[in-house]
């Protein structure tokens, strides 16, 4: 109850910071916001040229199947790799005026949620270009996405607050996500790229991979996603968010002598 009070108190400031931290980002480029556009695009025509041309797969609607990958991945790693430092990049506002720091982290993850609906929206364009045939089954992203940002929001909670004690933790993320980048299936279908029953397991135990798996079976396929597994990340996914928010709320108080 704590966490929601909290959360209708500061989600002015939340959205706030979010809106001047996007303005920041675009200030001083030539291109401006184009930049949310083309990182994606540009990231989706690698993947596209090399295992879609060079490796020819035989994935239906193969450049939308690889986007939809990236879209979700980038917006995992960068909510984790942003919440190592979060605490010491904000330094000057906890130092002078109090904010729950999970705060801090949910104007981070709307700052990622403008850039993520972007891309959806490409997503969306893609689907029209290759007469992609959606129905009802188009409904399950939503649970997908709740399910996605919860475990997010959760995972991200721990390394905010490891990341305040262990000063060198980014680099170990970086890779841990590099070697995760891998067994996601970001630009293939990993049931199909590893030998039975492997490929079946990393996709159920591998939260990320499963949800990119489920996105692509609603959009992409109009197939129902498992309901029973994303039920089982939603309950793991909130019980992780509601220790990572006692564990911030019982440390929160030592963070600025630590910084």
């Amino acid at each position: 109850m704590n966490f929601f009070k909290a959360l209708k108190k500061y989600w002015s400031f939340a959205v706030y910071a979010a809106k001047a931290d996007l303005q920041e980002e675009v200030a001083n480029s030539y291109l401006n916001w184009l930049w949310w556009i083309l990182e994606p695009m540009s990231s989706m025509l690698v993947y596209v040229l090399i295992f879609g041309i060079v490796f020819k797969t035989d994935e239906a609607y193969f450049p939308i199947f690889v986007f939809i990958g990236i879209t979700v991945w980038d917006y995992f790693s960068r909510c984790v790799t942003s919440s190592v430092d979060l605490i010491r990049n904000n330094q000057h506002i906890i130092s002078r005026i109090y904010i729950p720091k999970y705060i801090l982290l949910i104007q981070r993850m709307l700052v990622l949620c403008f850039k993520m609906l972007i891309s959806w929206g490409l997503v969306a364009l893609l689907m029209l270009a290759y007469k992609v045939p959606v129905g009802v089954n188009l409904l399950y992203m939503i649970p997908n996405l709740i399910v996605f940002f919860v475990f997010c929001f959760a995972c991200s909670l721990y390394f905010l607050h490891f990341g305040v004690y262990v000063s060198d933790l980014s680099r170990l993320v970086a890779i841990v996500l590099n070697l995760m980048f891998y067994m996601t299936g970001i630009f293939f279908n990993i049931q199909k790229g590893f030998p039975a029953p492997f490929g079946y397991l990393f996709q159920r135990i591998n939260p990320v991979a499963h949800l990119i798996f489920c996105m692509r079976k609603s959009l992409l396929y109009n197939e129902i996603p498992s309901r029973i597994m994303l039920c089982i990340w939603l309950v793991i996914s909130l019980l992780l968010a509601a220790g990572g928010i006692r564990l911030i709320n019982k440390n929160e108080n030592n963070y600025v002598k630590m910084i």
